[in-house]
């Protein structure tokens, strides 16, 4: 089949980033990949080898009238769909906008997340909480009018994969999904054909993942302050990609952890760097405040590392609490006192690693993939699409 297959940006190494990139290398069709920015330096240079399309460029800085005008380009952006069996969209929001002018070819979506700032409630707290009076009215204003744009966009899907209960979630609340929706969750994983874990424990905790303000990052070096109070033996290394619109929060970041030379930062870590560190630590620690699902906590237990994470969002599904790691309170008191146990206890470390490996093998690339191909396969004869699943895989 020839799939035509949109998101709004590629130019980072996200996970929706790394979901694309898997799809397209691990299936067993053609796949056509359109986006409204691409910056092949800034993602995984493996797209250089995919068929990109860059459509007419959009702003990625997330500030309201940035984006309204890219939400306004999408909207009337026309993609030339003839020559394609199947359209594919990822959801995080905008990219469901692109419907307005494509809609006349079968459409499945896969629901990264609805619209994080409209139908995530604790990101909407925490985003209402940093704008102006005048800011948090127009927040107010663009979130209803499209509320009812995204209910009337998502009727033209045929069939929605959700990343995992969290997102699915969010689109119930949003009553994104009617009588007549077809859906169903799979589960993102891990590459595992390079992935052995080394048993080496290093006196260092990792925070791995983007490094932006979602991320909670503050949570894991204000336990780890608590922590050094006790134990000065530990580092604690944050690690992950910083893009133009994350410097201020970069930059708080530095200035939270006061200079000490035990906390250290690794800016846009190569693949190589990042599987180093994951080999290494000690235990890793994932702090973001209501993840979509998640998957730095799945890479870190196919290393056999434990997970010290909040118990919100994805977590919750990935995550087994006391035995693939902890799930804690946002709450720097809680982060430094099982950080603490853990640091004197190196056996249940490597016991909960090696249950975390265990546990995490449900989750793989090539499982999601041959999921993902089974239900494309089922298009473009979308009028019997709901009798060619058992009835337990569509809701």
């Amino acid at each position: 089949m020839k799939i035509a297959l949109y998101y709004p940006w590629i130019y980072l190494k996200s996970g929706v980033e790394r979901t694309i990139l898997e799809t397209v290398k691990g299936s067993k069709n053609e796949y056509t990949i359109f986006t409204n920015h691409y910056d092949q330096k800034g993602t995984f240079p493996e797209f250089g080898k995919l068929n990109v399309i860059e459509l007419k460029k959009v702003p990625v800085r997330r500030d309201i009238f940035s984006t309204l005008k890219a939400a306004i380009t999408i909207s009337f952006q026309k993609i030339d769909l003839t020559s394609f069996d199947l359209f594919v969209v990822h959801s995080e929001g905008l990219g469901d906008l692109i419907l307005f002018k494509n809609y006349k070819i079968p459409t499945i979506c896969f629901c990264d997340t609805p619209l994080r700032p409209v139908f995530d409630i604790e990101y909407k707290k925490r985003a209402m909480k940093k704008r102006s009076i005048f800011n948090r009215f127009m927040y107010l204003f663009f979130s209803y009018i499209f509320i009812a744009v995204d209910r009337y966009l998502w009727e033209k899907y045929k069939y929605i994969i959700f990343s995992g209960k969290e997102t699915l979630k969010r689109a119930k609340q949003g009553n994104l999904l009617n009588a007549n929706s077809n859906y169903e969750i799979v589960h993102r994983g891990v590459s595992w054909d390079h992935i052995k874990p080394t048993g080496e424990y290093e006196k260092y905790f990792l925070v791995p993942g983007r490094i932006m303000w979602t991320k909670n990052i503050e949570l894991a070096i204000e336990a780890f302050k608590k922590f050094s109070l006790v134990r000065t033996d530990f580092k604690l290394i944050i690690a992950g990609m910083v893009d133009k619109k994350s410097v201020p929060y970069y930059k708080t970041l530095k200035n939270l952890s006061g200079g000490r030379k035990n906390i250290k930062f690794v800016i846009n870590p190569s693949d190589k760097e990042m599987f180093r560190l994951y080999e290494n630590c000690y235990t890793a620690i994932t702090t973001s405040f209501n993840e979509d699902w998640g998957l730095t906590p799945i890479e870190a237990n196919a290393y056999g590392k434990p997970v010290l994470a909040v118990n919100m969002g994805g977590f919750k599904e990935s995550q087994v609490n006391g035995k693939t790691g902890f799930l804690l309170n946002n709450n720097p008191k809680e982060f430094a006192a099982k950080m603490l146990m853990l640091a004197k206890n190196k056996s249940l470390v490597r016991k909960m690693g090696d249950y975390a490996r265990t546990h995490s093998k449900q989750f793989s690339w090539n499982k999601f993939v041959s999921v993902f191909d089974t239900r494309v396969r089922a298009f473009p004869d979308c009028n019997n699409y709901s009798r060619s699943f058992p009835k337990t895989q569509l809701h």
